[in-house]
Formats: structure tokens, sequence, C-alpha cells
């Protein structure tokens, strides 16, 4: 495996980081991953059967547990829709793809420009311009990763420039005509109650009440060794260590079938305890900067 590393002297943001990180990546297949989740052992195993059975797929996805705190402390799940046409229809009310558990296809995701800023759903933005160009999206039924949540969670998703950019995406989406007048007002007002006017206690009761029970557990299949994508992940100054650690673990180390390259992204300057995990990884696996 090739670790590679690469750094902005300033912070970029979430957008730039990320596309920094498909712009490094070699291989036709990139797949995402944050710096304080967990995947699971067979994830891209499963991601990869998934492309090799339905080749037209642009984007590969699946469903996520949630934990708080300890990695076995799991709450709920987000589960999202399967198939290509259950998914547009579902984003045309919330985004439907998990983006920490996405894999794509590199010259897709560069046809329609890449990962461009917009606040907090860069993601969202991406797979809007996607449906635009016919992309076609796919959600395996297995949980990929569980994702690290809590109060800062329900924080963050929150407040008026959280709500401007979720109306901006909505907005977007009538004028390409990818939904109705109606459901644009819909959408809109849900989100202002939602996002705006409740306080952070009621918006996490209200995720809570859109998640379901936690998901079991996915075995795997029969591949194992290295397969031909490659992984991008960014790291910044306010992360976790210990989480960032256990992260690094879940890809690279603990994976049936793993990357042939790691692009790390290094967004400004991090604190020593960040570098000191990067300099044990990068001892694991071959280096390029």
């Amino acid at each position: 495996m090739v670790f590679r590393v690469f750094r902005f002297e300033t912070n970029q943001q979430h957008a730039k980081a990320r596309q920094k990180g498909i712009d490094l990546s070699s291989y036709p297949y990139v797949a995402l991953m944050d710096s304080d989740d967990v995947s699971v052992p067979c994830r891209f195993e499963l991601q990869m059967s998934a492309f090799s059975a339905n080749p037209d797929l642009s984007v590969v996805g699946g469903q996520i547990n949630e934990f708080v705190g300890l990695e076995d402390c799991i709450k709920q799940s987000r589960q999202v829709p399967l198939k290509h046409e259950g998914i547009i229809t579902e984003m045309r009310s919330r985004c439907a793809m998990n983006q920490v558990t996405v894999m794509f296809k590199k010259d897709d995701i560069m046809g329609v420009g890449g990962y461009i800023d917009w606040f907090w759903n860069e993601d969202y933005y991406l797979w809007v311009r996607m449906m635009k160009a016919g992309c076609r999206f796919g959600n395996i039924p297995e949980v990929l990763v569980n994702v690290r949540t809590g109060a800062d969670m329900y924080r963050r998703r929150g407040g008026w420039r959280y709500f401007k950019s979720e109306s901006g995406i909505q907005r977007l989406m009538l004028k390409e005509r990818l939904i109705s007048f109606p459901r644009y007002i819909y959408n809109v007002t849900k989100r202002f109650g939602g996002e705006y006017l409740a306080p952070s206690f009621v918006r996490g009761w209200l995720f809570k009440m859109l998640r379901t029970a936690p998901l079991p557990m996915p075995s795997a299949l029969s591949e194992k060794g290295y397969g031909d994508f490659s992984l991008t992940m960014s790291v910044y100054k306010g992360d976790n260590p210990v989480f960032f650690d256990r992260a690094l673990r879940s890809v690279l180390v603990e994976q049936t079938l793993k990357p042939r390259e790691f692009v790390l992204v290094v967004d400004g300057p991090v604190p020593q305890e960040i570098d000191e995990v990067i300099d044990r990884y990068k001892k694991m696996f071959q280096t390029k900067q």
C-alpha cells in the first residue's frame, strides 16, 4: 500500500480538503473516510463487489450505525434507500447518501466539478449535480461505518447559517427542476422549524426520531488482500488523535480488502499528537509526499 500525505499550510475547509484527496488519488475508484469514525472490516470488499455486479453505478454507499462514547455503545442507525430510483426520490427531500460510507468512480465525480464548498452540505451539493448529470447511485443494505455522534453533532446541524445552506440546496433543486414548488416550500418550512427555530436538544430528539434500531454487523465475503482503489481522508487541527488513530486502523489494518493507495490530506497545522499518529502509520507503509 502507498501512504501518500499532502499538507495544506492553512486550513482550507472540508470541500477543498476532500477534493484535494480525490485529485491526488491514482485509481479509478475512490473511497472516503472521516477521521473519527470506524469502518467495518468488510466495508471495501462489499463495495467493490457492488461495483462489479452493477458497473453502471457512479457511487456506492451503505448504512451507518451511530454510537456515543464507546464504540460498542450503538444507539441507532441512519438507513438510506438501496436502489437508484429510491435514492433519487429520497434526495428530493433529504440527502440519501451517507457520505462517510461512499466509494465512487473518480471520473464521474470529476465530470461534475468534484467537491465544491457549500457550508456543511458539500456532499448534498455534489449529489444534486450528479443527479442532474444522470449519474446512478446505489446503497448496499449492510452497515459500512459506525459513526461517532452526540450533542456536538446536533449543535452543528442548526442555526441560521446551516438553515441558509440547506434552503439553498432546495432552491438549487427547484431551479434545476428536480423538485416542484410545493415540495420546495414544504422542504424549506420543515428545515426552518427543525434547524433554526428548534434548540439543539429538540433537534437531537428530532434526529433520533428519524433514526431506526441499530443494524447487525455484516459478514465478510471471500476477497482478501488489496483492491484497485484509493482511499482518502482529511484530518484537521481540532480532531481527536485517539479517534483518528482508531479510524486509520479500521481502514488500513482491519479491512479484508485494503486500498492500494491511501491519500491523507492534512488541512492546515495540526497538533503534535496528530502528527505522531501519522508518523506511526507512515512507518507501516510505503510513503509518498
